[in-house]
Formats: C-alpha cells, sequence, structure tokens
C-alpha cells in the first residue's frame, strides 16, 4: 500500500484543498491492485459432454478485481490443457461483468479444435481469469484446474449386404459368425477371416446369422452350391489370415491365404522390397514401425505380388488397385507428412469397412 503526501488541489478533481501556514497535511492511500479470484468452476470439478447435454450451460464465475482508480474493467476468461503454459491459450470469451457462461457444444468444439484434444477421453485442463483496465497492467486470477470430457459421436461403419460364416475357427458359433460384405450388393461378397492353427480349417457360409434355412458349401475347389445340411465344408488349406471372395451370380470363390506389407518409395525397401507387417492375433490388426520418408509413396501389397493391393480413393480410403476379380484401377497412393519414424496399421476385419492408420512416433 502507497501513501501520498498532498497539498493544495487534490489531483483527479475529487475535491480542492488549500494548505495552512502550519503546512495541512493531506494524506491519501493508495491500494495495490487485487486480481480477480475464481469461485466457480471449483477446483476439481469435472464433468462429461454427451449427445444429449450440449445445450447445457457451464458458468465461470469470479470476484471483481480491483484496480487502485475507478475504471470500467474488462474480463477475459482463458482455459489451456493442464500440462500447458498459457503460451497458446483458447479464449472462452470476454465480458465486463463477473460471470461468464459458455454452453457444453461450444466448450466440446473449442477443446477439440483450438485445444486439439481427443475425444471421449476426460482432459485435464485449468482456467484463469484477465482482468484489464485502460493504462494498466493485466490483473491474471489464480489458475482453477478441471476436467472435462469432450464428445465426439463415433463414426457407425457402413452397413452392406452381408454372408455370415461359421467354422471350427471360431467354434462353430453361429451367434458370433464372421461376416463377407458385398459393397455394390451385386451378388459379389468379400472379406477376411483369420483361421489359427491346430483346428480343421473347416467352415461354412450362411445366408443368414442362423444355421437355417440356407447355407453354402462346396465340393470343388473354386466351386460353390446350397449345402443345407452337415458336410461338404470350405476347408482352407493351412492356418493364416484369408482373403475369402464368393460370387453368388456364378457360384464361384476365391480363398487365398495372404500376408501383408507395404512397398514404395516412402517405405525403407523402396519400390524393391516390401517391409512386411506383423499380424496381431487378438485385434486381428497387422502394423509396422519403419522409417519413412515424406518425398515418396507407398501401397499395401499382399504376398509380396500385384494381386491384392490398396491405394486409397479421393477421400482417404483404402481402396484397391488390383484385384483379382476386377479391373485394375490405378489409385492415388499413401503418403507421410515428412521424414520420421512411424506407426502404421492395416485394419481389414470389419467387411466392407477396411481401414488404415499412420502415426508419427
Amino acid at each position: 500500500m502507497k501513501k501520498l503526501l498532498m497539498c493544495g488541489a487534490m489531483i483527479g478533481g475529487l475535491a480542492l484543498f488549500s494548505c495552512e501556514e502550519e503546512g495541512e497535511k493531506i494524506i491519501i492511500e493508495e491500494k495495490d491492485p487485487i486480481a480477480a479470484e475464481i469461485s466457480t468452476p471449483t477446483a476439481g470439478f469435472a464433468d462429461v459432454a454427451t449427445a444429449d447435454n450440449l445445450e447445457e450451460v457451464l458458468t465461470f464465475t469470479w470476484s471483481e478485481a480491483q484496480f487502485n482508480f475507478p475504471s470500467e474493467i474488462s474480463y477475459k476468461v482463458q482455459i489451456d490443457l493442464a500440462a500447458g503454459d498459457f503460451s497458446l491459450p483458447a479464449t472462452l470469451g470476454t465480458t465486463s461483468e463477473t460471470t461468464f457462461s459458455i454452453t457444453y457444444g461450444d466448450l466440446n468444439s473449442i477443446i477439440l479444435s483450438t485445444l486439439e484434444s481427443p475425444a471421449n477421453d476426460p482432459i485435464a485442463l485449468q482456467t484463469r481469469v484477465i482482468a484489464s483496465a485502460a493504462s494498466k497492467e493485466d490483473l491474471v486470477s489464480a489458475v482453477v484446474s478441471f476436467t472435462f470430457t469432450a464428445y465426439e459421436e463415433e463414426e457407425q461403419p457402413q452397413e452392406y449386404a452381408k454372408l455370415w460364416i461359421a467354422g471350427d475357427f471360431q467354434g462353430w458359433n453361429i451367434d458370433a459368425a464372421a461376416t463377407i460384405a458385398s459393397v455394390k450388393d451385386d451378388g459379389v461378397y468379400e472379406g477376411y477371416i483369420f483361421i489359427p492353427a491346430g483346428g480343421t480349417n473347416e467352415f461354412k457360409l450362411y445366408a443368414q446369422p442362423a444355421w437355417e434355412p440356407q447355407s453354402y458349401g462346396t465340393l470343388n475347389d473354386g466351386v460353390i452350391f446350397e449345402a443345407n445340411y452337415a458336410g461338404d465344408n470350405f476347408i482352407a488349406p493351412s492356418d493364416g489370415y484369408y482373403f475369402f471372395s464368393v460370387d453368388l451370380n456364378n457360384l464361384t470363390y476365391l480363398l487365398i491365404k495372404t500376408d501383408w506389407g507395404i512397398i514404395g518409395a516412402a517405405t525403407p525397401g523402396g519400390w524393391d522390397f516390401d517391409t512386411e507387417l506383423t499380424f496381431d492375433v487378438d485385434t486381428e490388426v497387422w502394423s509396422v514401425t519403419a522409417d519413412m520418408i515424406a518425398e515418396g509413396s507407398f501401397k499395401f501389397r499382399a504376398n509380396k505380388e500385384w494381386v491384392l493391393d490398396f491405394g486409397i480413393d479421393t477421400d482417404g480410403n483404402l481402396a484397391y488397385a488390383n484385384h483379382p476379380w476386377l479391373d485394375y484401377v490405378e489409385q492415388p497412393q499413401l503418403t507421410v507428412p515428412e521424414d520420421g519414424n512411424y506407426t502404421i496399421t492395416l485394419d481389414l476385419h470389419e467387411a466392407g469397412n477396411y481401414t488404415y492408420d499412420i502415426q508419427k512416433n
């Protein structure tokens, strides 16, 4: 606190005083400025955004900041990640009041876009209030920590016409049957199935997720027929990860064992040899960690040959270039944004909804 000695006219036009001969003294006490103090949300507050509560409101309240002279005060409400230092904060809004409200939907968008935080996981955040007045240094409140889980609707796989597969590889459980899908709904179905070692490698195809009324089997390699009885099953030649495609128009099928890799100028082997992916039997996902080059592209390729391979379409989704039953399509190839070490995954277990992921380490 500062004390000022004044004589004569008081500054600021508040009043006029004259000094007596004895030297009358007028003492004005100048108080230290006081920053706002956040009262809500309280430390440790936590909530979750959902599809049903995006219109709900989170209210921030605080005490009035005290500058050492009368002035209009403006308040700015900011948030940042708990690990941040407010060098790149997200500003929720500005007000002359000591309260500010924001919908969960708007807060949700700021957390996902400005703070670039993932959805559907609790995010540790911190908030502060900055008070500003003309010609004065800003007053910054103490930080309050809270947790918020942002919401993002998970994209649902597109539904296609399906056939169901039950067999020794999954315990002949029709309620947990694998599927193959007809993306074009043209009677041609395909998908990928994993057949572990130690079984008979036998399976059968069903027109419905039930044993009856219609099922398909085979007696001859490449030919199928209705086999609405026990027996005449498909038999894979060995354990492994198989591409399985069925054409009900011609009653033919393909069963091709596959091992996957990446090939191209962006990969360690260039276009000369494949960098092999490893299959995880628990997640049914292929993956590799490799040093990649940005000045180049690559494709996913099966069995080190140009029979089954993927590029991407104009939307960035996996798309066949070579396919044993389809005409070759010159697809755009995949790339990485910069040189570095990446983990690349290929997920083919959801029939008709094949995906990939590229993550820099």
